[in-house]
C-alpha cells in the first residue's frame, strides 16, 4: 500500500473508533454438506449480522481439509494452515470453497464471529460436523449438527483393574467435538470422584469415561506415594488411548473428601499442601490441587490439574510428616494438557494480523480504501 493510502486507512480507522462503538449482537450460521466423497470441492456458507462496521470470521478447518478460495476478496482473507480469517465490511453473508482429505470420517467444523469490538460469538450451529465417505452421500445445502450418538471411535474402554479390588463404581458419557469444552459427571455420587473436565483439540465422538474407586491399592502399581491415603481410584476415558495430549488439554479432576476423615488425621484444610490427588505415570506425580469449599457439613471439595489419566490416590500429610518424593510442576512436554489457559482469545483462535481491536480497524480501513478503487 502506498503512504497516501495508510495515511488515508488510518484517519479512517480514527473515525470508526471515535464514531462506532457500539455495544453489538453478533450472530454467524455456518451451513456446509451433511457428506461428501473423499477428495470432493465443496462450498461452506457464513451468514453473518449485527458484527458492527467491521469484523472478522475466525474458521478452524478439520484435519485434512483444504482451503481452495473465497467469495471475498483475497485481500480480506488469511490462511495459516487449518486456521482461515475472513475480514468483513458490511458483508452479510459470504462462502469459501474447501476441498474434503482422502480419509473416510467425520470431520468437525468450529469458528467464531468477531465484531469491531473484539466482543466474540460461536458460530452456529456449535457441532457442525460433515461426514467423508468413498462415495457421496448427498451434498444438501443444509447444516447438520452432529447428534449426541455420533462416534468417531472415542468409545468406551474397559479397565485392566481386577474387580475384585474395586469397591465401587460409575459411568458417564459425553460427546467430545472439536473445540468444546467437555464436561464428565458422576451425580450418583458412589465414588470419590465428582467429575473429569477437560478441552477437546480433535472430534473423539461419544466417549465414555469410568471412575473406579479402589478397596487397596491398585494391583497395577508398584507403590503408594507416602503419606495418609484417603482414596485410591482409577479413571479411564475412551479406550485405545484417546486421551492423550494430541487429542485433549486443560485436564482436571474435582473430588471430594470426608471431614470426619480429615478431622481424624488431623489434616489442616487451610493448609494448601495438606491434601493432594498424585497421578501415576511410571512414577508417582503430586498434581497441582487446590481447596473448591469447605461449607458442607460432610465433605471439603477440591480439583486438581493432571497430565493425563489412569491410576490416582488422594494423600494428606499428617502433622508431623512430609512426602519424600519431589512434587510435579506438571509441565511434561505437552504442557498444554494440565498448564495452559482455557481458549479465549489465544489458541486458534488468533490469527495473523487480527489480535488487537487497533490492528482490526486498521486493517478494516486499509481494505475499505482499497475496495473502493476496485
Amino acid at each position: 500500500m502506498k503512504q497516501p493510502e495508510l495515511k488515508i486507512a488510518f484517519a479512517l480507522f480514527l473515525t470508526l473508533i471515535l464514531c462506532i462503538a457500539p455495544v453489538s449482537a453478533g450472530s454467524a450460521e455456518r451451513v456446509l454438506p451433511s457428506s461428501v466423497s473423499t477428495g470432493d470441492v465443496f462450498k461452506v456458507t457464513i451468514n453473518v449480522a449485527d458484527y458492527g462496521a467491521a469484523g472478522q470470521v475466525l474458521e478452524k478447518l478439520p484435519a485434512g481439509f483444504t482451503y481452495v478460495n473465497s467469495t471475498l476478496p483475497e485481500r480480506a482473507v488469511i490462511v495459516n494452515d487449518s486456521k482461515v480469517s475472513f475480514f468483513l465490511m458490511n458483508e452479510k453473508s459470504f462462502s469459501y470453497t474447501v476441498k474434503a482429505p482422502a480419509s473416510s470420517g467425520t470431520y468437525q467444523f468450529a469458528g467464531i464471529l468477531r465484531d469491531i469490538n473484539k466482543t466474540e460469538f460461536s458460530i452456529l450451529p456449535s457441532g457442525s460436523s460433515i461426514r467423508v465417505g468413498s462415495t457421496s452421500e448427498g451434498s444438501g445445502g443444509s447444516s447438520h449438527k452432529s447428534s449426541g450418538s455420533s462416534s468417531s471411535g472415542g468409545g468406551a474402554g474397559g479397565s485392566p483393574e481386577p474387580q475384585s479390588n474395586v469397591e465401587a463404581k460409575e459411568l458417564s458419557q459425553a460427546y467430545v467435538g472439536n473445540g468444546t469444552h467437555v464436561r464428565f459427571e458422576f451425580p450418583k455420587g458412589v465414588t470419590c470422584i465428582r467429575y473429569v473436565e477437560f478441552d477437546a483439540k480433535k472430534t473423539l465422538g461419544k466417549v465414555t469415561t469410568i471412575v473406579e474407586m479402589l478397596k487397596g491399592q491398585s494391583k497395577l502399581v508398584p507403590s503408594l506415594p507416602e503419606g495418609e491415603v484417603y482414596k485410591n481410584v482409577n479413571i479411564w476415558v475412551g479406550s485405545g488411548g484417546i486421551a492423550n495430549s494430541d487429542n485433549i488439554a486443560n485436564v482436571v479432576v474435582g473430588f471430594r473428601v470426608e471431614k470426619a476423615w480429615l478431622e481424624e488425621n488431623e489434616v489442616d484444610v487451610n493448609d494448601k499442601d495438606s491434601l493432594s490427588l498424585w497421578y501415576y505415570d511410571k512414577t508417582w506425580k503430586k498434581l497441582d490441587t487446590k481447596k473448591l469449599d469447605e461449607s458442607n457439613s460432610t465433605y471439603v471439595y477440591y480439583e486438581a490439574k493432571t497430565p493425563g489419566f489412569g491410576h490416582f490416590s488422594i494423600i494428606a500429610v499428617g502433622p508431623s510428616g512430609s512426602i519424600e518424593i519431589e512434587p510435579s510442576s506438571n509441565e511434561t512436554p505437552e504442557k498444554d494438557i494440565a498448564s495452559e489457559p482455557r481458549p479465549s482469545g489465544g489458541g486458534w483462535r488468533s490469527a495473523p494480523g487480527f489480535e488487537s481491536t487497533f490492528f482490526v480497524g486498521t486493517i478494516g480501513a486499509a481494505y475499505l480504501v482499497l475496495r473502493k478503487k476496485f
